[in-house]
């Protein structure tokens, strides 16, 4: 919890005012959630409050010990994707393509006040959404992986219809005892106590072009966005690029690659990327790196594994790459993590 971005105030409220909602439902009082946080209802519910991540990790915690043991976050995330996604889930609904939604989605996913972080592979005729928790959370996972994947699910059937959705998914936890609202509410297989957290997706479902799509709304949709995570402007193109990049790790896209997916040259490329004070080798390992942070802190993926989600063939190579990042080694990060 030393990250200083897990103090800045860009998580739109969405899951603290749902258990507001139900806290109401309950008739249970909610003054005590706040206590400390410099959050107050009042607040919660003014357009445009924003809340830090820690300040909404402290909110659920107290407010799932008081409020009735259950699925709460199938209910939350199964609310309006208005209320659960905000102006990303108009971008990712104005999209061209779900293969677009996707990518935007991954992206900017913390812009729409989800507490976990997602990340994406493709295994043969699948894609395998992964979700990871932004720090060790063990008191919160269920609730955390309930509301985040319960939107993901209400927003594709939203989208193409009440028979469409994931194909699958795999929850790192024990079945809790309300397991059997899985199976009513998402209707497709759900395995507990798995080495990961996933949801599987068809691959086909990525071509499918979106009913409501609208190329202006899109813009705006995702400039909003934008703007709750990073208030002074991004280069567009380093955002495209690292967007691109995160979208398939294990590949190791070299310039000329990305270049081609982005629709320019590679000399292009590169010299658009030096005016604005970037290069591609920076881009390319600043990516890796939050990626290996993520999965060094918050997984329990041996380092061999950690190495090929990156496209490292060799631990070796990642061991070298990672000291060369941070100055220290990714046995030592786990080491940390475990003291």
């Amino acid at each position: 919890m030393e990250d200083r971005t897990l103090s800045r105030a860009t998580i739109p409220p969405g899951v603290l005012t749902g258990l507001l909602d139900v806290a109401d439902q309950h008739q249970v009082a909610t003054g005590a959630w706040f206590a400390g946080t410099g959050l107050d209802r009042a607040r919660l519910e003014e357009p445009g409050t924003l809340v830090s991540y820690r300040q909404a990790i402290t909110v659920i915690r107290r407010a799932l010990a008081t409020l009735p043991a259950g699925p709460l976050g199938l209910l939350i995330g199964n609310r309006d994707p208005l209320l659960t996604w905000g102006p990303l889930g108009i971008a990712m609904r104005s999209a061209a393509t779900v293969a677009e939604a996707i990518r935007v989605a991954l992206d900017y996913h913390q812009g729409s006040g989800t507490l976990v972080d997602f990340f994406s592979t493709h295994t043969g005729d699948e894609t395998v959404v992964e979700l990871v928790p932004r720090t060790r959370e063990p008191d919160l996972l269920v609730f955390l992986t309930e509301e985040a994947f319960a939107g993901i699910v209400t927003l594709i059937r939203l989208t193409f219809g009440a028979s469409s959705g994931p194909a699958a998914a795999h929850l790192s936890y024990p079945p809790p005892p309300w397991a059997s609202a899985y199976a009513r509410l998402w209707r497709f297989p759900v395995t507990f106590d798995s080495d990961r957290t996933t949801l599987t997706l068809p691959r086909t479902l990525e071509t499918r072009r979106i009913p409501t799509a609208n190329a202006t709304h899109f813009e705006a949709a995702l400039s909003a966005t934008r703007a709750l995570l990073d208030p002074e402007p991004v280069d567009a193109l380093v955002a495209a690029v690292e967007g691109a990049l995160r979208a398939d790790l294990r590949r190791r896209k070299t310039a000329t690659q990305v270049a081609a997916e982005l629709g320019v040259s590679p000399r292009t490329l590169h010299r658009r990327l030096a005016d604005a004070g970037h290069s591609f080798g920076a881009i390319q390992d600043g990516v890796r790196r939050r990626h290996a942070d993520t999965l060094l802190t918050n997984t329990r993926r041996s380092i061999t594994e950690i190495a090929a989600e990156l496209g490292y063939h060799d631990p070796r190579e990642f061991r070298r790459a990672y000291k060369r990042w941070t100055d220290t080694t990714p046995s030592q990060v786990r080491r940390d993590r475990s003291g």
